[in-house]
């Protein structure tokens, strides 16, 4: 493991969270990787010549960011790093991943033309039973299952070139190529929730793992909607930040 470490306990610094902050930028700079194991409460106390009670502080700390993940009986391990997605631009799935540094994977689970119902018709602003695609996909990050998205688009995208977007990935980079349409703003809500058992499947996580419930409605430059979607989140993988500012 090529980690070096120092706690220098003159410093103004406490020595756990010097340590913390030195393990932190580890793991940002990949020296400590998603999966490998930390060295032991003992061999960080030894090597620093810190308190066990020290360098199990700081490996709290480390655990209550979600960096790291203490195992019973087995040690503190690098938990793999979440998809961050700041909420004040619109961003598909595709951006928001690579713009992050992921690899985002798209898996086509259906595709068919369905009658609206209530409230997909109030998001598209259409009337209830107008037929609209529906599209579900299972979306990855770096080869991942994270999220399950389902798609309602207006009816005016009713012939979607299918196999344009298996080839692009991205959704709204189809919309755009092949209708010209632009995507301007959209209105997002977010709630949890238990997962089912079809998303327990999908996204390999416990039935007591919470789901991140997104529903958002997107809309051009006319102000016209174009996709209304409901995506279901991994909450231990994903996490969302608000941008916010003084009115």
């Amino acid at each position: 493991m090529n980690l070096t470490l120092a706690v220098d306990k003159s410093h103004a610094t406490p020595a756990y969270l010097q340590l913390k902050e030195q393990l932190t930028r580890a793991i940002e700079k990949g020296l400590l990787a998603p999966g490998q194991a930390l060295p032991s409460e003992r061999e960080l106390a030894a090597l620093l010549k810190l308190s066990r009670m020290t360098v199990r502080h700081a490996l709290l700390e480390l655990a209550s960011d979600n960096l790291v993940e203490p195992r019973q009986g087995s040690g503190t391990y690098v938990l793999p790093r979440r998809l961050l997605q700041t909420v004040d631009r619109v961003l598909g799935f595709t951006d928001e991943a690579r713009d992050l540094g992921f690899t985002p994977g798209n898996h086509l689970l259906e595709a068919e033309l369905i009658a609206a119902d209530q409230q997909i018709a109030s998001n598209l602003g259409v009337h209830k039973g107008d037929e609209v695609m529906c599209i579900t996909r299972l979306r990855t990050a770096n080869d991942e299952p994270l999220v399950i998205q389902v798609a309602f688009l207006s009816p005016r995208l009713a012939d979607f070139p299918l196999q344009q977007l298996r080839l692009a990935g991205s959704l709204y980079q189809t919309i755009a190529v092949h209708y010209g349409i632009e995507l301007q703003r959209a209105h997002q809500t977010i709630s949890a929730r238990l997962p089912t058992r079809q998303e327990q499947q999908l996204l390999t996580i416990s039935r007591d793992t919470p789901i991140l419930a997104l529903e958002r409605t997107t809309f051009d430059t006319h102000g016209q909607p174009v996709e209304y979607v409901r995506s279901a989140y991994r909450s231990d993988k994903y996490q969302i930040a608000l941008d916010l500012r003084k009115p």
